[in-house]
């Protein structure tokens, strides 16, 4: 921002060196490092941050200048005289998108002569780098850099049907700017529009059909506030940024369209000529509501680590324009609209640092170390990584983006629907994943193409849809792709699962999960808890991305392991004696799920029993139709001596047994 000195002395009274200036600003977190000589102006060049909208103008660093000289600001008188005729009754403002334009106003100015502007105008604009067009044009330029708002000078009698309305531009909607260029215009975007067509692209540039010339006798001013996202994406689609733009996309003051629009009719007069028809054309309203903060003295002690008399805190504060009032250890201020960047306690800390000073902030000659516990969660969830790295696993990090071939694959039932972004930010792919699988899937299809086959991946990451109550549910999940191997993946999975808890046993349960094989699927159990899902991919997924081989993954819900992992590690003595094993093949109806046999078997309290695992599940000849064959793999061990094939015989024929009896199981031999 370029801030002409002579400029500048109009708003702050007496004497002004230019470097001195601009190492006050500097200090105070505006810095200012160029001075430029324009015949007897100095300019100086700020550099703006992107929270400092209010700073954009000369005004607005003169209030900041004003609060670190201790002067006060004196803002230009603003006294135009009005005509009889009211401009609401030759011209109207509608707005039919309130959500990208809050307020819109607009004065009309009738019988202007366009011509050259003065000499003390011209001089201003051209020091601070802008090209003098014609009295009006310089006028609407002058009030920008003046005060902050942006406005635009249309020549009224272009204006179709003598009316503003405020809307998204149309599909298929051009409109030639100022600089001559057709720009074809997209939904969402907002336009400024006459009773037919686009006038300007709002925010960001004017047209150039309705621009104000020489042949100009009457003006429709406009003063207004947009979304500043809005003009953004807008200006940058477009690539036509410009000084308004800037601006808009900072935020301005709320109160401010109504005081520069009255401001810029008094310079149009006083230049221009005509007569300014009373009354403001307007719709919508500011919406602005005081916004009032609380300062903590106790708090600007601990944050700063210096203690400061309240009274200079106040003042600090009271020549920022925030109004404080001190009650006890505490100060209550109201914002003054133009500080938009002031929302929380930690805001005026801030201020009261940059006004007293951070050279009064004393530097401690040592460095304080805080010792705080570890976090479990982050333990646990490198204990996870760990593990899988150990098991010869790759860590991935793939976008939350899914893309639209693989959506719904991966779905869980509880998912109605999945979580899409705003189609103007993002048109393909625009779905967040309901798995960390596809991704990771995507990644093994890239390593395939360029020569790498059977990578082995996972990822620690984040889920979404949206369940029945209609509100995102968001997951974090532990997703990994193995080898075409089950029982590696398998391993990986035990590995991860010993690592957080190693007395808790896993079982493997058949089930069925979108994205898995029909048959060659089972749900995670540790300790009896369901904490995921392993299987063999879908080939249809796989043929989809083109895979040549068919991997096995699994997916474990990171809040179950979370939760259930022991932080502190848990250690027993090794076995003295050796295991026994056996293996059971039950043929039983198809209605018998493998939980049944499982905890079945469990409750017989078998002497010795050590654990209980599932092996596979077969269909098929010679087995009758209905049926089918559940081995299991039964782990026996004493800590006392070593079994015998007799004590072990006889606790395998009971369960046998009782699998018959409850569950109508035969022995397959």
């Amino acid at each position: 921002m370029k801030i002409s000195l002579e400029w500048l002395s109009q708003y702050l009274p007496g004497s002004l060196d230019a470097h001195d200036l601009g190492e006050r600003l500097t200090h105070a977190g505006l810095p200012t490092e160029n001075f430029e000589q324009h015949g007897s102006d100095t300019v100086l060049d700020v550099e703006v941050t992107s929270n400092r909208g209010d700073c954009l103008s000369h005004i607005g660093v003169a209030r900041e200048l004003a609060a670190l000289l201790g002067r006060e600001v004196r803002l230009p008188a603003v006294n135009v005289p009005e005509s009889p005729a009211a401009a609401v009754s030759v011209t109207s403002v509608t707005i039919e998108a309130p959500q990208l334009c809050p307020h819109y106003t607009a004065r009309v100015i009738r019988n202007v002569k366009i011509g050259p502007s003065p000499a003390w105008m011209v001089r201003r604009l051209e020091a601070i780098g802008l090209r003098s067009i014609n009295n009006v044009v310089d006028v609407t330029n002058y009030v920008m850099f003046e005060m902050g708002q942006p406005l635009h000078a249309f020549d009224f009698d272009k204006l179709t049907g003598r009316r503003i309305v405020v809307r998204e531009a149309r599909l298929g909607e051009k409109i030639i700017s100022i600089d001559q260029k057709e720009r074809i215009l997209q939904p969402g975007m907002l336009v400024i529009a006459d009773a037919e067509e686009p006038v300007a692209v709002a925010g960001v540039m004017g047209g150039f059909a309705s621009e104000v010339s020489a042949s100009t006798v009457n003006v429709l001013l406009e003063s207004a506030r947009f979304d500043s996202l809005t003009v953004r994406k807008t200006a940058r689609t477009l690539t036509m940024a410009s000084d308004s733009s800037y601006r808009f996309e900072r935020q301005i003051d709320p109160t401010l369209p109504e005081r520069a629009s009255l401001r810029a009719a008094q310079l149009i007069v006083e230049t221009a000529g005509g007569e300014l028809m009373s009354s403001l054309v307007s719709a919508g309203s500011s919406g602005y509501v005081p916004k009032k903060l609380t300062l903590r003295l106790p708090r600007l002690q601990q944050v700063l680590g210096v203690s400061f008399p309240a009274d200079q805190v106040v003042d600090a504060l009271k020549r920022l324009g925030l109004q404080p009032v001190l009650k006890g250890d505490t100060v209550e201020t109201t914002v003054p609209t133009w500080r938009l960047d002031l929302n929380i306690e930690v805001d005026l800390v801030e201020e009261v640092a940059r006004l007293i000073g951070y050279d009064k902030i004393p530097m401690r000659d040592e460095v304080s170390i805080r010792l705080t516990p570890p976090n479990r969660e982050k333990l646990t969830i490198d204990e996870i990584a760990a593990a899988l790295v150990g098991a010869g696993y790759f860590e991935s990090l793939t976008v939350s983006f899914v893309s639209d071939n693989l959506a719904t694959d991966f779905a869980p039932a509880e998912a109605k629907c999945l979580v899409r972004a705003d189609a103007a930010v993002r048109k393909g792919d625009a779905r967040l994943r309901p798995s960390v699988l596809p991704g990771l899937l995507e990644a093994v299809r890239r390593n395939e193409s360029v020569g790498t086959s059977g990578a082995k991946l996972f990822e620690i990451g984040p889920s979404f849809w949206i369940g029945a109550n209609g509100k995102v549910d968001e997951r974090r999940r532990v997703a990994m792709v193995g080898s075409t191997d089950y029982r590696e993946v398998r391993g990986a999975v035990e590995a991860v699962l010993a690592r957080l808890d190693p007395h808790r046993p896993v079982n493997v349960v058949p089930d069925t999960r979108p994205g898995f094989t029909t048959g060659a699927c089972g749900r995670i159990e540790w300790g009896g808890e369901v904490v995921g899902h392993i299987g063999t991919v879908d080939r249809k997924i796989c043929d989809k991305l083109s895979l040549r081989e068919t991997p096995v993954a699994a997916e474990l819900e990171l809040a179950a392991l979370l939760r259930l992992a022991r932080p502190v590690r848990q250690l027993r003595e090794l076995p003295r004696f050796p295991a026994v094993d056996r293996d059971l093949s039950l043929v039983v109806s198809e209605k018998i799920a493998y939980a049944q046999i499982d905890t079945l078997i469990r409750s017989l309290t078998l002497p010795d029993l050590e654990d209980v695992q599932y092996i596979t599940t077969y269909r098929g000849k010679p087995l009758d139709k209905g049926t089918k064959s559940v081995s299991l793999h039964l782990l026996f061990r004493s800590p006392t001596t070593t079994l015998t094939s007799q004590h072990v015989e006889e606790s395998v024929q009971k369960a046998i047994a009782a699998a018959k009896e409850k569950l109508g199981a035969t022995l397959r031999v």
